[in-house]
Formats: C-alpha cells, sequence, structure tokens
C-alpha cells in the first residue's frame, strides 16, 4: 500500500506541533532541560536548539502549504531521521543515568522515537515504489 499525500501531511502536522511545542521550551522554559533531564541547564544551547526548530519548522510549513507531495515526502524523509536520532540520543541518556525523574528524556523515547521515528519510517516504507 503506498502511502498517500494526506498521510504525509498529518504526520507532518504531528511533527509542526512537536518542533512548535520544543521550540517554546526550549526558547522560553530552558531551565526545564536542566530539571529534567541528565544533561544539566545550558540556556545558550536550548537557545540554539530553539532555533534549529525554527528553520525545521518553516521547512515543514512550506512543504504543507505548497501540498507538492515530493517536497512533504522530503520533509518526511527528514524528521524522521531527526526523530531517529533524537530518540536514540533520549533513550541512551536515560539508560546511562536512569531516573524516573528525567521527564524530557521519557518524553524524547516516547514521543520522538516511538511516535516520530517509527510512525515516519512506517510511511516511508509504504511509500516505496516497487522495482520490477
Amino acid at each position: 500500500m503506498k502511502t498517500t499525500k494526506k498521510q504525509d501531511g498529518v504526520y507532518l502536522v504531528f511533527m509542526l506541533l512537536a518542533c512548535g511545542g520544543a521550540l517554546v521550551w526550549q526558547l522560553l522554559l530552558p531551565w526545564m532541560g536542566d530539571a529534567f533531564t541528565s544533561w544539566g541547564g545550558a540556556a545558550g544551547w536550548q537557545r540554539e536548539i530553539a532555533l534549529w526548530n525554527v528553520g525545521l519548522i518553516a521547512a515543514i510549513a512550506v512543504s504543507l502549504l505548497k501540498r507538492d507531495a515530493a517536497l512533504m515526502r522530503l520533509m518526511v524523509l527528514q524528521s524522521t531521521v531527526l526523530c531517529w536520532a533524537l530518540g536514540l540520543n533520549h533513550l541512551f541518556a536515560f539508560a546511562q543515568d536512569f531516573s524516573w525523574s528525567y521527564g524530557i528524556h521519557i518524553l524524547g523515547v516516547l514521543e520522538v522515537l516511538l511516535l516520530g521515528g517509527v510512525w515516519g519510517t512506517v510511511l516511508l516504507l509504504r511509500g516505496r515504489k516497487k522495482h520490477p
């Protein structure tokens, strides 16, 4: 079964919301990184990550507004790769210094890795063109 532009769009709206939420807490609430991760506080790094999210949000928004299937597919690929990389980073951090108080790592594993990474992978695999 091939994925549709609509399915890609729903995934990208999820990514837009997830990146928007991360942007808000990283830019306006950087103390949360100190309180709820094993990484500690670093407001400068939190701002830098927030600014990275601005770029990703802009690219996702453009792909959704243009409704260009190829551009949306590219953003699904980019988002999926980032979800796997960031989600695994949270998983490794959580496993290395286990504590239930590290809520951001827990959300990173559940939301980013399992939801964003797995969902994106399923969309990408379903959308592959079959070669004879």
